[in-house]
Order: C-alpha cells, then structure tokens, then sequence
C-alpha cells in the first residue's frame, strides 16, 4: 500500500494473491497504477466470485473460522464480485480478465505456483493525452 518506487518506474507489476489482503483496495489499486508506466501492464491474481455483484467484505467479520467460511481463507479481508472491475478502474486501469490458458498457456501451472482454475486481471494503465 505504500511502494518504495517513484512513479512510473515498471512496465510490468505482477501483484499475485495480495489484494484479499491488504487494508484498502483502493490505495493498493492506485500505488499499483502509480508505480506503473503509463500503458504499462499490472497482472493481478486474486479470488474473484462472478456471482456477486459487489464485493463482499464486513468488519464484523473477525474469526479465522467465519473469514474461512465468508471468504474461503482465514487470512483474507474480502471476496471480491463484479465490482473489482469497477475499483480497478477508478484507479486508472484497462482491465479484463482472461483465464490461465489464454494468459499462460505454455505455463505448467503446478510447477510455477499458480492456479490454473483461475483466471488473471490484466490491467494497463491508462495514457493520459498531453492537453
């Protein structure tokens, strides 16, 4: 949520099961986009419900057993819906999201320590034209 990098230093961030973690998307979501160049590209990886409209994320949520339950792993703070494709893009990213054979196909996902059940956020940050 803070990266120790000046702005538009990386054409490519791979940011890979981190999202479900930190404190606030948003300001994980804009230090991924700051540190990118612009049209640079972010791979972003996190557990993702197509089901839900929105996020589904409750500070009442405490126990290690009820975020399992919620949201399928004891460390994590949130399972994102439809939604993630609207906080990637009020951080200034081009997102879509494509399943692991179109993103990785010659990867052995195994091997590699992905899933392959998965799909991956590619995201580019937007050029801004010159005014």
């Amino acid at each position: 949520m803070a990266i120790q990098e000046q702005d538009a230093s990386f054409d490519l961030v791979i940011c890979n099961h981190v999202l479900e973690h930190v404190g606030s998307v948003a300001t994980a979501l804009s230090e991924l986009a700051r540190v990118l160049k612009p049209g640079g590209t972010a791979v972003l990886q996190t557990p993702f419900a197509s089901r839900l409209a929105s996020t589904l994320e409750d500070p009442m949520i405490e126990t290690d057993e009820d975020r399992l339950f919620f949201y399928g792993q004891e460390d994590h703070a949130r399972l994102f819906g439809l939604d993630v494709f609207d906080k990637m893009r009020d951080a200034g990213l081009d997102v879509r999201y494509v399943g692991h054979p179109e993103a990785l196909g010659g990867v052995d996902a195994r091997r590699e320590g992905v899933s392959a059940e998965e799909g991956l956020f590619l995201a580019r940050k937007l050029v801004t034209p010159a005014v």
